[in-house]
């Protein structure tokens, strides 16, 4: 199999993957309890989370959010982890190739 084809066919088994893993970051509400009965305390916080779960919270999140940008983000950052994987797998594959090239010569 040719090197480009290679990558192009890790690259798409990437982006399949990738949306799964808890990579990503949202922005969110982080509530704590106060301990001197002066009620809560309310600040913004992050927490990483998967595409598909930022995905399915999407409509619920308020203007404060900035929902559009930060989903921007993740798609982008969904390829640059897909393009990544695909190339350390193709490196890898590139490797065990001339390593068996190696051994056997003929």
């Amino acid at each position: 199999m040719k090197r480009a084809a290679r990558l192009m066919a890790t690259f798409v088994l990437a982006l399949v993957v990738v949306p799964f893993l808890p990579l990503y970051l949202e922005r969110t509400l982080m509530r704590s309890w106060r301990v001197d009965r002066a009620g809560d305390q309310i600040d913004w916080g992050w927490k990483l989370t998967s595409l598909t779960n930022y995905w399915s919270n999407y409509n619920y999140m308020t203007r404060e959010q900035r929902p559009a940008l930060w989903l921007a983000l993740n798609v982008a950052l969904a390829g640059l982890y897909a393009l990544i994987f695909a190339a350390v797998i193709d490196q890898a594959l590139a490797w065990r190739g001339r390593e068996a090239s190696k051994e056997n010569p003929g």
